[in-house]
C-alpha cells in the first residue's frame, strides 16, 4: 500500500479530484485545510531566521490557504490518481499549483483486507 499526499494551492480543484477518485473506486481520501509556512511567518510578529527574513518580501504574499489530500492506494493505482489530479489542475507542475509525493506503507489498519489489495 502507498500513501499519496497532495498539497494543493489550487483549492478549487479539490471537489473534482475527490469526485473522480471516489467514482473510480480508489477509496475515500481525507482532506485537511493547510497553510504554507511563509504565510504564517508573514502574519506573525515573530522574526524569521535570517535566511528566511527577506524571502517573504521576495515572494510576496503566498496563497492564503491550501488543501492537503491523503489517500491510501494500491501501488498500481498511484499513476491513475496522479492523472486525475493533473486533469483537474491542468498539471501539477504548473506554477502555484501544488506538490504530490508518495510514501510506502508497511501496515494499514482500518481498511478492508489491506494486505490482499496490493
Amino acid at each position: 500500500m502507498t500513501l499519496l499526499v497532495l498539497i494543493l494551492s489550487k483549492t478549487e480543484c479539490i471537489p473534482g479530484i475527490i469526485s473522480d477518485v471516489v467514482a473510480k473506486g480508489f477509496g475515500d481520501p481525507t482532506v485537511i485545510d493547510s497553510e504554507g509556512a511563509l504565510n504564517i511567518l508573514s502574519d506573525s510578529n515573530v522574526e524569521p531566521m535570517p535566511m528566511f527574513g527577506g524571502l517573504r518580501f521576495v515572494v510576496g504574499r503566498a496563497r492564503k490557504e491550501s488543501k492537503t489530500l491523503l489517500c491510501v492506494l494500491k501501488e498500481k493505482d498511484v499513476d491513475e490518481v496522479v492523472d486525475i489530479i493533473n486533469k483537474h489542475t491542468g498539471g501539477i507542475d504548473r506554477p502555484d499549483t501544488g506538490i504530490i509525493f508518495t510514501l510506502p506503507l508497511n501496515r494499514v489498519y482500518g481498511l478492508r483486507n489491506p494486505e490482499s489489495e496490493d
